[in-house]
């Protein structure tokens, strides 16, 4: 019993030594590994359109996706950081569709892996128990659309790539030590080239939706994300 209670109290001194612990981040360069979970708001509008064309159901044309990130952020001057972000971000569709008297499951899928540099700007609150960042970015989408139609019994991959635009805001508290909270928000616009198979073929969008056209992954989204940095 006492042995124990020599080694609560061992554990409360670091706690407490990390938690009194000096970062001194607003007069430092730093490193921080930043990473964590989003739920996503997006819209990606040829997918929209191109499910409801092939199966006759309408779907929304917002809807949550989820997303899984991870970021190296470098301080390079007093209140400027750069940031490297890979961000995952997958959405899956099963609609079931019964105009033939017979119940058909259509499935789609799409995942965007997008590599984005930013740069924020810091405001460090007076004792570091928080730190805001406001920044934007520009970055590479590699986009991939998958469908299973039920009457081909096969499944067809499509990519597309392009460019992604954001801005960013972020709000990291500090938990104990070095170890932040990092709670944020963005806003993403993405435009990518028209999807193709691995023989080239393009995926055709066909009417009523205007003249027929190609799917492309364009897409616009709001994300909520939490996680955790580290910062070295």
């Amino acid at each position: 019993m006492k042995k124990s209670l020599i080694n609560l109290f061992a554990l409360l001194v670091i706690l407490s030594n990390a938690q009194s612990q000096d970062l001194n981040l607003k007069n430092k360069k730093y490193l921080c590994i930043s990473a964590g979970i989003g739920a996503d708001y997006v819209n990606v509008p040829d997918v929209v359109d191109y499910i409801t064309s092939i199966s006759g159901k309408k779907i929304n044309e917002f809807d949550g996706a989820l997303e899984l990130w991870i970021s190296p952020e470098l301080k390079i001057d007093k209140n400027t950081s750069v940031k490297l972000e890979y961000s995952y971000i997958t959405k899956q569709y099963n609609v079931e569709e019964t105009s033939t008297g017979a119940s058909l499951i259509y499935n789609f899928t799409y995942q965007i892996h997008s590599p984005t540099l930013s740069i924020d700007h810091l405001v460090f609150q007076e004792k570091e128990i928080y730190i805001i960042k406001l920044g934007a970015g520009i970055g590479f989408v590699k986009g991939y659309f998958k469908q299973f139609l039920p009457i081909s019994l096969k499944e067809i991959n499509y990519t597309s790539n392009g460019g992604i635009f954001k801005l960013e805001a972020i709000f990291s508290s500090r938990l104990d030590g070095k170890v932040y909270v990092h709670l944020s928000t963005d806003l993403k616009l993405s435009l990518t080239s028209e999807a193709r198979d691995e023989d080239g073929n393009k995926l055709i969008i066909r009417k009523p939706f205007g003249e027929d056209r190609n799917l492309r992954l364009n897409f616009f989204g709001l994300a909520i994300r939490a996680g955790f940095s580290y910062y070295f």
